[in-house]
């Protein structure tokens, strides 16, 4: 990874007017600035991942208030991790655990929240988000009706490329309760479906 120094592309100081061709930069370099304090290229980071994690939060919750309130966290948390980031792998590769991990570590404490303050019949009914979807694909419809759990598993596995024994290690659950969730939700898929 390459080291950039704010002086180098030309920030004088963390809060410096917004610089162009901070567009042209790669994500490495961009970390490396951001993590000297320059919000303007944080923001860019940003700017180029925001949709992608708002797609994978959204997906993991079935909400698009809480998909948005994930995403912020994700975000926030990146800010504070920047500096963690080595260069080992590539940034969005780095980026998805890190989004991944926190957004289900939101949706444990959210349902760890409402389990203190409703009845458990309440909480079931939770895990069944009414959602407006006017803009996404029938399947996405489908996924996000799906029980918190088994979509979760689902989102893992068929669309962000989990293997079952990491889903198992993400949720604390056993590699055969993930391999039975996805099959679940493969039978409710294709029900709801057909």
């Amino acid at each position: 990874m390459t080291v950039w120094n704010s002086k180098d592309v030309g920030i004088n100081q963390p809060n410096s007017q917004p610089i162009n061709h901070l567009v042209q930069l790669d994500d490495n370099q961009l970390v490396a600035i951001a993590t000297t304090g320059c919000q303007q290229a944080f923001e860019q980071l940003y700017r180029r991942h925001h949709q992608r994690v708002y797609a994978i939060c959204f997906r993991l919750s079935g909400q698009t208030a809480l998909a948005d309130d994930m995403a912020q966290a994700c975000f926030i948390r990146l800010w504070h991790k920047l500096g963690q980031f080595n260069g080992d792998s590539q940034f969005t590769t780095w980026l998805h655990r890190l989004c991944v991990r926190q957004a289900i570590n939101d949706l444990k404490a959210q349902q760890s929240l409402w389990r203190r303050f409703l009845p458990a019949e309440d909480i079931a009914h939770q895990d069944m988000p009414s959602v407006e979807l006017t803009d996404y694909h029938l399947l996405d419809k489908c996924i996000a009706k799906l029980p918190q759990r088994t979509r979760i598993v689902f989102v893992l596995c068929a669309i962000e490329g989990y293997q079952h024994n990491e889903i198992a290690a993400l949720l604390n659950i056993a590699v055969g309760t993930s391999k039975a969730q996805y099959h679940n939700a493969k039978h409710l898929l294709q029900e709801m479906l057909t």
